[in-house]
């Protein structure tokens, strides 16, 4: 699950980047780029919210229970 994540959160970068580079260079349409762009954030965000609640469950397994 960790590589899948890990790919989709490239994958999103890769996205944004494209997203940012087109609308600046008139590449293609707005609305297309603005799609693109929003859908890379949203791979963005949701690897880095897998990471960061996988790393907190693993913190929460490690803590001893008085």
């Amino acid at each position: 699950m960790k590589t899948v994540t890990f790919i989709g959160g490239i994958a999103g970068v890769i996205l944004a980047v494209f997203a940012y580079f087109s609308e600046l260079n008139s590449w293609m349409r707005t609305e297309t780029a603005m799609a693109l762009g929003f859908a890379g954030y949203v791979l963005i965000i949701t690897a880095i919210a897998y990471f960061l609640l996988s790393w907190l469950y693993q913190g929460s397994r490690d803590i001893e229970i008085l």
